[in-house]
């Protein structure tokens, strides 16, 4: 028989295997005595499924470390320690119970273990053996219950080894919180989700929740408290930041100390404005009394006070006497109108809180007659009302009474739901005030706009004459516009043609078709190929935006001519290919276009950019397939299938109405433009390119 560490105390030995030996965590289970009545024990005790001898608390030797015949471990599970509570009287004392479970299946003469604690509070070592006696036989599975040893609140570091040894061993450290001990906690605020994220250090379990701490911590219904162990964080979700929300945090022993933080107390005025909107609640209506709660999860009294909504703003009353508690407030003699509201003020927030009435329960109508003025009341509960006529002050926005006040009543039930008034006639300036005058607080209602025209034909004819001269003189316009047109067009529509340099044939039905938009139709074409010159010296692309913007100014077209070449091209041009042509080569107008034509696309607000654009493609030479579907806000048409399309709509400007007069100009031009030698030449220039186009794919 050897020792470990001849002659050196237990607490030397177990201070060595801890830091040779990696300590595992373990979980406190933190059970109250009160809560499981499992966890209690009324004396110390040892239960093994084998007759065995337990030495505690003194000297122990160990033999020298055995090798094994087979690799061989022992499980993390073979040890684990729990909290139980020995009754002492009518104390309770916190108590380490220690479970041994190992399999010694391939551990040749195991007669038992060593267990080596330590507990770090105080510096208190405890160690036990338990050896099986040489008489008593055991299978392969050997189970051990040790109960217990007295701790103090703290962290425990136990190390399990086996006699002999065999150079295998357990380490745990364990945790035993103090009654009075309050969790630390962390957390993070993530404001765009609305919740928390709360995580805790190494030690017991704990629970989370979130709460809004008036007097006490009120739990949030809709947010359970949640269960934090081990490294998992919580997330706490919330509706409404506020600010006496807090998080509190507890372990999950009854009457367990709690740690409380309030993030956002220290600022309450940025978040006072929600907490105005989530405390006051509905507006409601007995009799004649407006009521309104004030449920407010924080102990926060707001001023409150009474107020008319008059022209976009609430005018306070000061002689409303705001009656109630801090929970519920009301105001008497108040008439049912969703213009009388309470204003709620809280350090610098304000909330106008106003009844959630779609109207009133009374109406009222007003009908200008040859000498006075007809007021209607209609009411479905019984009130008094008046009427009066005032003049109103710009300046001060207010309307002074200048004539006897008109009243009326209406009593129900059985009685009459509407009654008349009759009022002087209002002169100009005049306004008539109505409300409700048997409550103290009512919204006066003003009538300014009146209908003069009753039995005043002379009025009438007048503006029937002046109805009748302007008809005249708009039917006379017409005629010199209608025929000037047809003489000569008032409008030249400027149109920059963009097209793909197919070939030559197709660059000369390029040209033909300018020509014939300039001379048949009268509009001003802009073509690279007219301008060469310019073109040269100061490049392809300044030459184009120069042009384009000039279109812009006078409200013209960009016309673009596609073809099959349009197509190959537009790809090349998405993919990058086309930036190695220069851009003084007329060859790259194209590129130049279509990088305008991609920024009207991007800019959504000033999509009216996309109506200065316009597609046509010739038949045969073109589908509508070939036209990628990028383009599909800009209008299309097929030549000479929808020239009459095309022509109305150059048509279409502001010196040509009503759309019937479009139509008509449209089909002359139509007319003129296909009895025309030009329209002849277009299209065997069509022909040309359709040939030339043919010979290409074959």
């Amino acid at each position: 028989m050897g020792s470990f560490g001849c002659g050196t105390c237990p607490t030397l030995l177990f201070l060595a295997l801890h830091l040779l030996l990696l300590p595992i965590c373990s979980r406190c289970h933190d059970v109250c005595p009160q809560e499981e009545e499992k966890n209690l024990i009324s004396e110390k005790k040892v239960i093994a499924n084998f007759d065995y001898e337990l030495i505690q608390n003194h000297r122990i030797y160990i033999n020298k470390r055995r090798n094994l015949t087979t690799r061989w471990h022992l499980p993390i599970e073979s040890l684990n320690l729990s909290t139980v509570f020995l009754r002492e009287g009518a104390l309770y004392k916190p108590c380490l119970r220690v479970d041994i479970s190992v399999n010694a299946t391939g551990l040749p003469k195991l007669r038992g273990f060593y267990v080596l604690g330590l507990g770090t509070s105080e510096n208190s070592f405890h160690s036990f053996s338990i050896l099986k006696n040489k008489t008593s036989r055991v299978g392969n599975l050997w189970h051990v219950r040790y109960d217990c040893w007295i701790i103090t609140p703290g962290h425990i570091s136990v190390t399990l080894l086996t006699q002999p040894n065999y150079g295998v061993s357990i380490s745990k450290q364990y945790y035993m919180p103090s009654k009075d001990a309050k969790p630390h906690f962390m957390f993070h605020h993530l404001a765009e989700e609305k919740k928390f994220e709360v995580s805790i250090p190494p030690g017991p379990d704990v629970y989370a929740r979130l709460c809004y701490k008036k007097f006490i911590c009120d739990d949030l219904n809709y947010s359970p408290k949640q269960l934090i162990g081990g490294s998992q964080n919580a997330s706490l979700s919330y509706q409404h930041l506020l600010p006496c929300l807090c998080i509190e945090v507890f372990y999950t022993c009854r009457d367990s100390k709690r740690n409380i933080s309030c993030p956002f107390q220290d600022h309450a005025e940025q978040y006072d404005a929600e907490l105005l909107n989530v405390s006051v609640q509905e507006i409601t209506f007995y009799s004649n009394i407006m009521m309104v709660k004030f449920v407010s999860p924080c102990n926060v009294v707001p001023e409150v006070s009474f107020c008319i909504k008059e022209n976009g703003s609430c005018i306070t009353v000061p002689e409303a006497v705001i009656g109630g508690d801090e929970t519920e407030y009301y105001l008497k003699n108040v008439d049912r109108d969703p213009h009388l509201c309470f204003k709620f003020a809280s350090l610098n927030n304000t909330l106008i809180k106003c009844p959630d009435v779609k109207a009133r329960n009374w109406n009222f109508d007003v009908k200008m007659q040859l000498f006075d003025a007809f007021v209607t009341i209609s009411s479905n509960v019984p009130a008094t009302f008046s009427a009066a006529i005032c003049h109103r002050n710009q300046n001060r926005g207010n309307c002074s009474l200048q004539f006897v006040i008109y009243n009326v009543s209406m009593s129900h039930p059985g009685g009459s739901k509407e009654k008349h008034l009759s009022l002087p006639r209002p002169s100009i300036g005049s306004c008539i005030q109505v409300w409700r005058s048997d409550v103290r607080f009512a919204k006066k209602y003003l009538i300014c706009s009146f209908d003069f025209s009753h039995k005043h034909l002379g009025l009438v004819a007048l503006l029937t004459t002046l109805v009748v001269f302007m008809l005249i003189l708009l039917l006379y316009l017409s005629y010199q516009r209608i025929w000037k047109i047809f003489t000569a067009p008032l409008w030249r529509r400027t149109i920059l043609l963009v097209y793909s340099s197919d070939s030559a044939e197709y660059r000369t039905l390029i040209c033909v078709f300018a020509d014939l938009l300039q001379t048949i139709l009268g509009c001003e074409v802009i073509l690279d190929l007219w301008d060469m010159n310019t073109v040269s010296q100061i490049g392809v692309l300044p030459w184009f935006y120069q042009k384009r913007e000039l279109v812009s100014q006078r409200k013209g077209k960009v016309m673009i001519v596609w073809s099959k070449r349009s197509k190959t091209m537009y790809e090349q041009w998405r993919n990058g290919k086309l930036n190695s042509i220069g851009w003084k080569d007329s060859n790259n107008l194209f590129g130049a276009a279509m990088s305008c034509l991609q920024k009207d696309f991007e800019v959504e607000q000033e999509n009216e950019h996309l109506e200065q654009y316009t597609m046509v493609y010739f038949e045969g030479l073109c589908e509508k397939k070939d036209i990628p579907k990028s383009f599909r806000k800009i209008s299309k048409y097929r030549l000479f299938k929808d020239l009459y399309r095309l022509v109305s709509k150059l048509q279409d400007t502001t010196c040509l109405s009503p759309p019937c007069l479009i139509k008509a100009v449209a089909k002359y031009l139509i007319k003129k433009l296909i009895s025309s030698e030009k329209s002849q030449g277009l299209q065997h220039h069509i022909e040309l390119c359709k040939t030339k186009l043919h010979e290409q794919v074959t």
